[in-house]
């Protein structure tokens, strides 16, 4: 009888302590739940905040890929005028540079006629034709001095636009910019 009581209160224990082990573990199996949902939380939060700055920076690389091009294709413009605008110096001054040639040719001729018939007008030393190759010289110089003026104008220019462009691209993003137009 005793033996059978204290069977029955060791079944009674072991029940009990088999009960507080169950409810210890499922408080901890639900404390784990939590802590997981909790953590599945923040890192939703977080993957939706690197998602947030992702946008952001590629909205910021995009506007300061825009403002890039923006400048460059004002650049573009800005040196397509300059050059038009050479190029037209460039051709008044050929047209202008003819002129004197033919105002110089038609001096020459002038001395070469005087030169030929003393009576009309002073004698010219007749060592040559100097005038002639003065004329020449100064006409071939003329023209090569209109080539690399020309040549150094557009190199000039493309310098200048080189240069626009380089600080176009190496000048800090602007906070708050959008594209220049």
């Amino acid at each position: 009888m005793i033996l059978d009581k204290l069977k029955a209160y060791g079944a009674i224990a072991a029940a009990l302590a088999l009960g507080v082990l169950l409810v210890v573990q499922t408080a901890r199996m639900h404390t784990a739940q939590l802590d997981a949902a909790n953590t599945r939380t923040k890192n939703a939060q977080t993957l939706a905040h690197i998602a947030d700055l992702t946008a952001k920076a590629l909205r910021a690389v995009r506007a300061q890929e825009a403002r890039w091009a923006a400048e460059q294709e004002r650049n573009a413009r800005e040196t397509a005028t300059k050059i038009e605008a050479a190029n037209a110096d460039a051709a008044n001054a050929r047209r202008a540079s003819g002129r004197l040639q033919q105002r110089i040719d038609a001096l020459v001729s002038a001395a070469r006629r005087s030169a030929a018939n003393p009576g009309t007008e002073p004698a010219i030393a007749a060592t040559g034709d100097p005038i002639g190759v003065l004329a020449d010289v100064l006409g071939r110089a003329d023209q090569r001095a209109g080539i690399l003026a020309e040549y150094a104008d557009k190199a000039r220019i493309a310098g200048q636009s080189c240069e626009r462009d380089y600080d176009a691209l190496t000048q800090p993003p602007r906070p708050d910019a959008g594209p220049t137009p």
